[in-house]
Formats: C-alpha cells, sequence, structure tokens
C-alpha cells in the first residue's frame, strides 16, 4: 500500500487521466464525463503535494501520515468516479425525461378515470331513474317505489277525466334521478266526484246500448244495468227503473246513489233433464228439498190415510223417471194420518158420546131447553159425517136437552154461603139463566137460613129471578146452630154452613 502511496503523485495521476482520456473518447460515450470528479481529484493532489511543505521536513512519521492520507483519497476518489461514471454498457435515452413526464401524466388520468367511475358507480347504486306514471295503475306506482325503496305519498283527488286509482301527475319528471330512500309525491283519481247530482234520463224509452253509454259517460256507476226473463215482454225490452234508496228521487239523484234497471231477456225455457224420484212414502221436506234444488214448483193437497204416516207423501201427479225441466210443476198429495168421521150423537146417549169414537175429544153436556125433552140431542160443534184429520182441532162439544128447569124449595134447610154455588151449579152452568134476590128477616131460625121464597117446588122458564128471606137469627128461641144437613138434586147430603152477620 505504501508503494501504491509512494508512486501516485501528480505526474502519474496525469498520465492516468490522460490515458483514460484516450481510452473513453474511443468507445464513444453518448454523454461526455462531467469533469467535477477531476477537478475534485487535482485539488485533493494539489493538497498533498503541497502538504510536505507547509509541514516541515520529511521523516517517518511525516511519511506515514502522508501515505494514510493519500490512500483515504484515492478511496473517496475513486467511490465519487465510480457513482459519476455511467456503465460501459448503459446507454441514456435523450426522450427520457419527456416520457417519464408522459407516464406520470397517463398515471394521473387513470386515476382521475377511477374515481370518475367509483362515483358514477356509486351514485347509480344510490339513485334510481324515475318513470312516467300519469295515466298507470296507482298499484303499479306503489310497486316500484317499494321495489327501489323509496317513500310515497299520495294526494288524491276526485277527477272525472282520470279513471279511479289511476295517477293524474307526478312531482318529479320522468327520467329525473331520485335518491334511494327519499319521497316521491303522486296525485290519484279518486274518480268523478260521488256527491255531485246527475239528471237522470227517462231508461223506459232507451235501449240498453244507449243506457251503457249514458253510464260510462257521466261515470255513473252505481247504475246497473240488470237482465231478467219475461213472460210478456220481448228480449231487449226495458221492464222498470229502481232507485235503491227509496227517499232519494229522480230530481235529487246523485252520482252515489245505488239504481237499477232492468231489462227482458225474454221467456226463459228449460231442457227437460230432470228426473222424477218416486216420492210415494217420503216425508214431505224431502220433496221440498229436491224442488229447491232443481227450482220445480210443488203444489201440495192434503188427505188422511190410514196406512201412510202424517206428513208423508200418498201419490204424485208425475210418475216415477219421468223428465221434468226447470220450473214445471208437480203436485204431491201429503198425508194427515188417520182420519176420524164424525157420527150423528143423536144415536148416542149423553153417558156414551163421550167415548163414541177413539182419538176424538169429544165433551158432552147437559142444557136447559124449553123445546127439547129431557135427554136428547140439541147440538154437536161438528156435524155429523165431517172427517177430523191430524191438522183439525179435535175436539167436538156435543149438548144434550136437560129438560126446563125446576126451583126446588130451599127454606129451613139452606143457607146463604150455598146459594151462589147452588145456583150457578144448577141452572147457570146449564144455560138457564136463574137468579136470586135477598131479604134480610127477623126470625128465631138460625142467622142465615132461608125461611122464605117467592115461588118453590116448579118449573121456571130459562130466565127467572127467586126473592128468598134470610133469617137474622134474633128473636127469641133462636139457635145459633146451622141445618145439620141438606140434600141436593143428586140426593146427596151437603154440609150448611154458617155465614157470618
Amino acid at each position: 500500500m505504501s508503494d501504491f502511496l509512494s508512486n501516485f503523485n501528480k505526474s502519474n495521476y496525469d498520465n492516468t487521466k490522460e490515458k483514460k482520456l484516450r481510452e473513453d473518447s474511443e468507445k464513444e460515450p453518448s454523454i461526455k464525463q462531467e469533469p467535477k470528479t477531476v477537478a475534485l481529484t487535482e485539488s485533493f493532489t494539489e493538497k498533498i503535494s503541497e502538504a510536505p511543505t507547509k509541514m516541515g521536513p520529511f521523516n517517518a512519521e511525516t511519511e506515514k501520515n502522508e501515505r494514510s492520507t493519500s490512500f483515504a483519497i484515492e478511496q473517496e476518489t475513486t467511490q465519487q468516479t465510480l457513482r459519476n461514471q455511467p456503465d460501459d454498457d448503459t446507454e441514456i435515452d435523450p426522450t427520457y425525461h419527456k416520457k417519464r413526464k408522459k407516464k406520470f401524466l397517463l398515471i394521473g388520468l387513470g386515476a382521475f378515470i377511477t374515481l370518475c367511475i367509483l362515483y358514477f358507480g356509486y351514485y347509480q347504486m344510490t339513485h334510481v331513474e324515475l318513470p312516467d306514471f300519469t295515466g298507470k295503475e296507482l298499484a303499479e306506482a306503489r310497486a316500484w317505489a317499494t321495489e327501489n325503496k323509496l317513500k310515497l305519498k299520495v294526494d288524491s283527488s276526485y277527477s272525472k277525466e282520470v279513471e279511479v286509482n289511476k295517477v293524474i301527475s307526478q312531482k318529479s319528471k320522468k327520467g329525473s334521478k331520485i335518491k334511494k330512500g327519499s319521497e316521491l309525491t303522486i296525485q290519484s283519481s279518486l274518480g268523478a266526484d260521488p256527491e255531485e247530482k246527475l239528471t237522470l234520463p227517462d231508461f223506459m224509452t232507451m235501449k240498453k246500448s244507449e243506457a251503457e253509454k249514458w253510464i260510462k259517460d257521466n261515470q255513473a256507476e252505481n247504475v246497473s244495468l240488470i237482465d231478467e226473463y219475461s213472460d210478456t215482454l220481448e228480449k231487449g225490452k226495458p221492464v222498470r227503473f229502481e232507485i235503491v234508496n227509496k227517499e232519494v228521487t229522480k230530481d235529487t239523484y246523485k252520482r252515489k246513489d245505488k239504481a237499477n234497471m232492468y231489462y227482458s231477456k225474454g221467456k226463459e225455457t228449460f231442457e227437460k233433464n230432470i228426473s222424477v224420484p218416486d216420492f210415494t212414502k217420503k216425508m214431505k221436506a224431502e220433496v221440498e228439498s229436491w224442488a229447491k234444488t232443481n227450482d220445480i214448483k210443488v203444489t201440495y193437497e192434503e188427505a188422511s190415510s190410514a196406512e201412510i204416516p202424517a206428513e208423508s207423501i200418498i201419490s204424485q201427479s208425475i210418475a216415477k223417471d219421468q223428465k221434468v225441466a226447470k220450473k214445471d210443476s208437480l203436485t204431491v198429495t201429503v198425508s194427515l194420518g188417520k182420519g176420524f168421521i164424525v157420527p150423528n150423537f143423536a144415536d148416542y146417549t149423553q153417558e156414551e158420546a163421550g167415548t163414541a169414537v177413539e182419538g176424538l175429544n169429544l165433551q158432552a153436556k147437559s142444557v136447559f131447553t124449553n123445546s127439547v125433552p129431557y135427554g136428547q140431542l140439541i147440538s154437536q160443534s161438528v156435524e155429523a159425517g165431517t172427517q177430523l184429520t191430524s191438522k183439525d182441532d179435535l175436539k167436538v162439544k156435543i149438548y144434550y136437552s136437560a129438560g126446563q128447569p125446576y126451583l126446588k124449595d130451599l127454606r129451613g134447610n139452606t143457607l146463604e154461603g150455598d146459594l151462589q154455588k147452588q145456583f150457578y151449579d144448577e141452572f147457570q152452568s146449564k144455560g138457564a139463566n136463574i137468579q136470586y134476590t135477598v131479604r134480610y128477616v127477623d126470625s128465631a131460625e138460625p142467622k142465615g137460613t132461608v125461611v122464605r121464597m117467592s115461588a118453590y117446588n116448579l118449573y121456571v122458564p130459562l130466565e127467572y129471578t127467586v126473592a128468598l128471606d134470610i133469617s137474622l137469627g134474633n128473636l127469641e128461641g133462636a139457635s145459633n146452630q146451622p141445618p145439620k144437613s141438606s140434600k141436593n138434586d143428586s140426593g146427596k147430603e151437603q154440609d150448611s154452613k154458617e155465614m157470618p152477620s
């Protein structure tokens, strides 16, 4: 290393420099070497050559320092030269800076475009293009708003031009972008105003097609055209016009009021395709159900029958398995059960009449009469020969003659308290209006005893009044004991009761 430093002086450095320059010129580098490194080396060399002069006489220590310094300078110079000198195989492009600038420009442009695409994608995801709902169904707008996560605000109003539940207008224009989650306002139609008065035409002079046109033009949806069958009017003829609310007249009719206009469909005809069952001995309810299902008119007749139970069918006007059509007529005879023939009760005594016919409620009774002998039939509530059935009142009243009323002697053994019952049972219950009057008299007989009668023991008319004297029991010798007993018409004894004064 010391030999290298001793040989490295200014003259050697110059020779080396010149040799290097010749080699570089032969290779014709694309870019001239900058002399900066050489100048630096020369300055360091000059300092080394000047160093011994400034430092004084040369000695071993000085030589050692010079060698260290020269080595350091050589290292620094070599490294600086290597950094500034391009490789022998490297070529520097003169358009390098322009290409580098263009590269950065393209990178910036790409970043801008990327940001634009990202913003556009975000905008597309958060916004939706609004279609034109004008004239479309409100349900379609609701479905679209729900699908695109928008709040739909609906303002409704009456309109004769736009049908009910269709969109009249929208606040935002067609094609505009609207952010999801925001509110979309539209106006929908409620149809024509139901409170508007309408002048009704004379439908009875209009054809059905004319009535339909009037309904459409006036949006009178509550006027219904109904077709019905008619046996008297030709097809298409007006039948009748009715307003459902009876309080509404033609002059006060509004669009909201319901009305019906009927037109004839002509006479209804049906095919005979319904088979008639055998209803014999079947219940009447079964016939009613079949007739209702098949729309058959049934006429019910009644008759008694000892063999067919009550409410069952005895016979029918159309035989089994014959075909009939809707609206056809069928007659069936319904059993009333066993019939009862009312006899002539003149052939029976009063005692026999009560059980003359089993199944009838027979009530035999005796009544007074001035014209019919005792025990003979006066009348019966149901004429003889009449047939009674389960639908009839099976009670029959029979009246026999009790002859002429007979007034017995009531003196001495009859009390005042028994008179009401005795006169009712003896006379009034049997049709004779026999009355009595009472007068109270002084008497030694027990108090309340009948002591005198204006008439007794004789036949009297059906209308008669007898005067009775009743004892006050206030005379000497009077007994407070009532008569022990008295006998009625049947000969049975009855107890006498003392009546209070």
